[in-house]
């Protein structure tokens, strides 16, 4: 699990109430809204394929543990060698023959470098031995990476000098290096998200879950780590479980379920059992699998979040939000810079796409709705136009066939939709126009989705803090469960992006929302 939104999936659990409810979508109008089918109940896990099974040998186990880590090291690899050889083009420009023999020589002399910046790398546990921590997103190891190549560099250009002045041998210049290491920080991580790709697709980064505890909170626990492909849950451990509830047997095999399932990680819900008999088994596990806690007032922590020391007590600090005057400034002038380079990318494909749309149904190409903004202003907001041009009026012949619970309306296979539109409802790209809403400051790039003043009048409690900020784009919504997500869901994920805001949570979630977007989970 990623360390940052870890803590996102451990807070963001709603009230107690409906752990299967219905599904919800990241557009809530009759443009974009279709209707989703109910979440199904949860699978018995004790007599799932995921449950108890052969026992893999240790062989199996390391290989299978190593592999991925194996895989990033010749990604990181690849991608300083690439580096260097870019930089080298750059600094010295090869021309002819002479040059590109000087070329080759630098090439050479890089080959150092490689292995300090693996080494740097590893220093900063980014090639960790434990599966649960091979699923981190290589936006949130940028921090990691940029320190690793400051250290690799300091050291490199400490050698090179070195060598340089006491065996007055060729040296790379540190031009070049600079250059090389620069050029990393976009390349590295970039290699790790295609690295990271390939193995989800071989099924060799694959994390197993055991969940300690019973009851509603690990079923919405169970539903939340259900959003992620990359996690299997093998099961539940618990010595008193609640009623209806299956598990895999008490603490006490806790040690040997985890040998035996090949378990990477242990997730600590609400546990009726006495914390003493289950700190026992966790801390026979601490060195052999990585161990989260759920804890008790989720609902208060969010990911910038931190634990502090008082006398060898750890505590978790509260943070406050960040709606400062100057972060609103940074935030809305990194909506105008990228807005407009993004619009101006997006031009040609608008004008593709517009031409498929009038050229495949009537009427106009460009869908425009009342929605509520900041401060709970209404605004105009564009969309490419995806379903019929009477699909307002049609909407109400459909309210009986509407399985969502809440304010909002969905149909999966809504007819509304034209052949164009489905594709483009699928891949987002109809809200490509709300660039222009982005420019004139109704919208931001990141924030929470707007709703249509009928369902924004729904909205109560905490929950109203969304109308603190200008509605996104894209929000965690898209990078969380999507069209999974409940009314409740959705409500609290946009508290949590106000009371969390920070320029850096911006970057991560448009990081994350192109991979989430093309991979189509929880898109239709």
């Amino acid at each position: 699990m990623e360390k940052a939104f870890s803590s996102l999936a451990n807070s963001a659990q709603l009230s107690m109430s409906r752990p299967s409810s219905a599904l919800s979508n990241v557009a809530v109008d009759s443009e974009t809204l279709g209707r989703a089918p109910t979440l199904q109940a949860l699978p018995d896990l004790a007599s799932s394929p995921v449950g108890p099974g052969p026992r893999p040998s240790r062989v199996a186990k390391s290989h299978r543990r190593f592999r991925p880590r194996l895989a990033l090291v010749a990604s990181d690899t690849v991608a300083m060698t690439l580096c260097f050889s870019a930089a080298l083009y750059l600094v010295h420009q090869p021309s002819d023959a002479s040059v590109n023999s000087a070329l080759l020589a630098n090439v050479v002399l890089s080959l150092p470098l490689l292995a300090v910046v693996v080494i740097a790398l590893a220093l900063n546990n980014l090639y960790s031995k434990s599966p649960g921590q091979m699923l981190k997103s290589s936006f949130t190891e940028l921090h990691d990476i940029v320190y690793g190549l400051g250290i690799a560099g300091c050291v490199v250009l400490g050698i090179d000098h070195l060598f340089g002045s006491l065996e007055r041998q060729a040296t790379l210049e540190p031009v070049t290096i600079v250059v090389a290491l620069l050029l990393a920080v976009a390349v590295i991580p970039t290699g790790r998200v295609m690295t990271r790709a390939a193995l989800h697709a071989i099924k060799m980064e694959q994390c197993r879950v055991l969940v300690v505890g019973s009851g509603m909170m690990v079923q919405h626990l169970l539903r939340y780590l259900s959003w992620d492909p990359r996690i299997t849950v093998v099961g539940c451990v618990d010595d008193d479980p609640a009623p209806g509830t299956t598990v895999l047997g008490s603490i006490e095999k806790l040690p040997q379920l985890v040998e035996d399932l090949d378990v990477h990680q242990v997730m600590v819900a609400f546990s009726r059992t006495h914390p003493a008999d289950a700190i026992l088994r966790l801390q026979s596990l601490n060195d052999h699998v990585a161990i989260s806690i759920v804890p008790r007032y989720f609902e208060l922590i969010t990911w910038r979040s931190s634990v502090k020391e008082i006398a060898g007590l750890a505590l978790i600090d509260v943070a406050p939000a960040r709606l400062t005057v100057a972060a609103r400034v940074a935030k809305r002038t990194f909506d105008l810079v990228l807005g407009s380079v993004l619009l101006l990318a997006a031009l040609p494909g608008l004008a593709v796409v517009a031409i498929s749309i009038k050229m495949t149904s009537p009427g106009p190409v460009l869908f425009r709705q009342e929605r509520i903004g900041k401060d709970n202003r209404p605004f105009t907001i564009y969309k490419l136009r995806t379903m019929a041009h009477d699909a307002e009026q049609m909407r109400s012949q459909l309210e009986q066939a509407n399985e969502m619970e809440g304010p909002l309306f969905k149909m999966r296979a809504d007819p509304r939709a034209t052949k164009v539109g489905r594709f483009l409802r699928r891949t987002s790209l109809d809200e490509a126009p709300q660039l222009f809403n982005v420019l004139r400051g109704d919208m931001s790039l990141v924030g929470p989705r707007p709703f249509v003043p009928a369902e924004s009048s729904t909205i109560d409690g905490s929950a109203q803090r969304r109308f603190e900020v200008r509605p996104g784009m894209t929000g965690l919504w898209q990078v969380s469960g999507r069209s999974e997500l409940t009314f409740e869901e959705m409500q609290r994920l946009d508290y949590l992006y106000v009371a969390s805001w920070s320029i850096w949570w911006d970057f991560r979630i448009l990081w994350m929302t192109p991979a989430r977007v093309f991979r189509g989970h929880g898109a239709f």
